[in-house]
């Protein structure tokens, strides 16, 4: 049987109102205990929570689940399409991506940010890195919220934080813009060596760990260190100091160009004369003297096929569709997955998502980014300009792209679980129209209905695809009674829901 922590009932944590009935935001605040009590059961129900596959989970319970870890919130159409096409079906149709035609809005305004498709030179002779940094957060936020290749957005997610780069100055954020597009993007649901490959070319990437200034007089070591401890084998891969010295060593030399031709400048370059070519030994393996540029692939091979790495690959897929604690039998699954596949990262996600694994992975706590976005899917949310959302993010301490180590944002339970205002605030400041050029669609929601059962009905189909637990529906139908609701009452509905103790996980 799965194993799950049960709700609080919301009848119990009645949020507090003001002489008119109004929700007040301290009564908004006040279910926070209730929900941390929640987070503290399901750490306790995730570690109970095996390998085996459970033999009576619900076939439409799994497939919400499925759809719920495949997106950014599920929504009705979501729900349904995977009815009509089966588990195995829903998730292949995701895994190929290209074949599904993109959200003509979504497409739209995306052709309104013109520096996406941008050289980095093209931004840096036109000043404009702090708009290409702005217009490619906006971009995540839409894709997140409104692509139809919500799979596909959910992997550049993940590698985006695999890969993490800070953009903190003039030439890293108009580098940061092409590394989402040639490297995360290009790749996301490709192969990881293809991946990695494009990731040790980038400008961005060896701008950012300073190895576009290392040399053979004085090799820097922080790309070395990062690309062995966290792009692939993880810190307790096996890899010793000497190791990281002598991978620095085979990577002096790659750098950017930063002469020539304005136009043709801030792209990869291998400075032959600032390459050590001495005999290097990486991990036992030698790497003869005279090598040039082949001892930096050389060493990407080595990594690649390395063990650690198919193991340390295989939990950071794992963990990102499964949960925070995954049996090892399903990491070694996983990893013999790309080891045998030569590194697919299709086959690796559908190897973690067989049913019987989904079946067994606790629920996962939704991070801020997801939050929001998940709230926004359900609220029918248009955003004309993320300016103010930006700023909310950036209090939750989750906006894309703003972590500014090596690491990217954890994915940790322990990292995100107390973060509990800036959930309820953003409910609430969506569904009070406090967040500029963001705005829920009240009217397309709650179309034709006049109660307080219908509308809360409409939020559970909306917010969950149904799966609401009874509790919280109830509670939020209590909330807009007396019928017919007031309709601040019922822009309040959603924002309530959105803060429910159920609408944090996935």
């Amino acid at each position: 049987m799965e194993q799950t922590c049960p709700m609080p009932d919301l009848e119990t944590e009645r949020p507090a109102a003001d002489r008119g009935g109004r929700l007040t935001r301290r009564g908004l605040f006040a279910g926070a205990a209730a929900l941390a009590a929640v987070w503290a059961g399901r750490r306790r129900a995730e570690a109970q929570v095996g390998a085996d596959t459970p033999g009576d989970v619900d076939p439409a319970s799994l497939l919400h689940k499925l759809v719920s870890r495949c997106t950014f919130g599920i929504t009705p159409e979501e729900y349904n399409l995977a009815l009509s096409l089966g588990y195995a079906g829903y998730l292949e149709h995701h895994l190929n991506y290209a074949a599904i035609p993109e959200n003509p809005t979504l497409a739209a305004r995306l052709a309104a940010l013109g520096t996406l498709d941008d050289s980095a030179a093209t931004i840096i002779i036109n000043g404009q890195d702090a708009l290409a940094r702005t217009e490619l957060t906006e971009a995540a936020i839409l894709r997140a919220q409104l692509s139809t290749r919500q799979l596909f957005e959910r992997a550049v997610e993940m590698w985006t934080d695999h890969f993490n780069i800070y953009p903190d100055n003039t030439n890293l954020r108009a580098y940061k813009t092409v590394d989402d597009r040639e490297v995360i993007r290009a790749h996301a649901l490709g192969s990881f060596r293809s991946l990695l490959a494009a990731s040790a070319h980038s400008p961005a990437m060896l701008a950012y760990l300073d190895n576009h200034i290392s040399t053979a007089v004085r090799p820097n070591e922080n790309y070395a260190r990062e690309l062995m401890e966290l792009h692939t084998l993880g810190v307790t891969g096996g890899y010793t100091q000497q190791d990281v010295i002598e991978v620095a060593r085979c990577f002096t030399g790659w750098s950017v160009r930063t002469g020539g031709p304005a136009e043709q400048r801030h792209v990869f370059l291998f400075n032959a004369v600032n390459h050590d070519n001495g005999q290097k030994t990486v991990l036992g393996n030698i790497i003869p003297a005279g090598g040039g540029q082949q001892d930096g692939e050389t060493v990407l091979q080595i990594l690649l096929d390395h063990p650690s790495t198919a193991a340390f690959i295989a939990g950071k897929v794992c963990r990102q569709f499964l949960g925070y604690t995954v049996p090892r039998a399903t990491v070694d699954a996983v990893a013999a997955v790309y080891t045998q596949s030569n590194g697919d990262i299709k086959a690796m996600i559908r190897a973690a998502l067989a049913p019987e694994r989904l079946a067994a992975a606790a629920p996962k706590l939704k991070r801020p980014f997801h939050h929001f976005v998940s709230g926004m899917r359900g609220t029918l949310t248009t955003m004309n300009s993320s300016a103010s959302l930006r700023n909310l993010l950036q209090g939750a301490g989750h906006l894309p792209f703003n972590w500014t180590t090596p690491d990217g944002y954890p994915d940790k339970i322990e990292h995100w679980g107390s973060n509990l205002v800036s959930r309820w605030n953003f409910g609430a400041s969506l569904c009070s129209g406090s967040i500029a050029n963001t705005s829920p669609d009240f009217t397309a929601m709650f179309n034709g209905l006049t109660t307080a059962d219908q509308y809360a009905d409409r939020i559970n189909e909306l917010m969950w695809a149904g799966a609401m637990p009874a509790s919280e529906r109830n509670r939020i139908r209590d909330y807009m009674l007396p019928d017919p609701p007031s309709a601040a009452r019922r822009n309040e509905g959603p924002g309530l829901a959105i803060g429910a103790p159920s609408f944090q996980w996935y």
